[in-house]
């Protein structure tokens, strides 16, 4: 393999690209040991020995680093790993580590994300939240059956944070402000209108 570029990303880290569409992110030491430079040569037997020895154990501690602080999806750490550069065959080979000992799972994690918060967010802003975190559709709909989501409930408590309760008055403005309001937060048409259009409301 060529290495066509050794190009630094910050005091601790190059990006190195080899003419077979890889790039690598290593660090001077890396550099040092398996005698990358710009326009030598990366040996396959070499190449193995720094995707096995090196890159694999470092993504797996990444991942669990990660996980330490806070759960994520399996597309999340997908997308942790390439960011930071490593290749795929690293990236799957970390992923399916955290896997085998179940150290991810995006049924469990999503039932706690979805009691959570599905106290305080509508339903399309949920579906949009968890399809952002990697969340599959058929998972996403699942759990919102499991967990169906009161947005009625939601509703009343935001009117009343903003000082409004069932039976006041409302003219005709003040609807339309608090309706816009609640539907750029995801809520449905018919929660705002059966909450707002209480028959003990008014309209001027």
């Amino acid at each position: 393999m060529v290495i066509t570029s050794v190009v630094s990303l910050d005091k601790k880290r190059s990006r190195v690209l080899l003419d077979q569409d890889l790039a690598l992110v290593l660090y001077p030491g890396d550099l040092q040991q398996f005698h990358i430079e710009e326009g030598g040569q990366l040996e396959e037997a070499q190449y193995r020995v720094l995707v096995d020895t090196v890159l694999k154990p470092r993504a797996r501690e990444r991942v669990l680093r990660t996980l330490q602080v806070s759960d994520r999806t399996e597309r999340e750490l997908e997308s942790l790993l390439r960011r930071e550069g490593y290749p795929n065959e690293v990236t799957a080979d970390a992923i399916a580590m955290v896997k085998r000992y179940h150290y991810i799972d995006d049924q469990a994690y999503g039932e706690r994300y979805v009691e959570d918060k599905s106290r305080r967010k509508s339903r399309k802003q949920l579906i949009v939240d968890m399809q952002k975190k990697g969340f599959s559709r058929d998972l996403i709909d699942d759990l919102l059956e499991e967990h169906p989501i009161d947005e009625k409930e939601q509703i009343r408590a935001i009117l009343e944070k903003k000082g409004y309760h069932p039976g006041d008055e409302l003219d005709r403005q003040q609807y339309g402000k608090l309706a816009g309001m609640l539907a750029r937060k995801g809520y449905s048409y018919d929660s705002i209108s059966e909450v707002l259009r209480a028959p003990e409301t008014s309209f001027d």
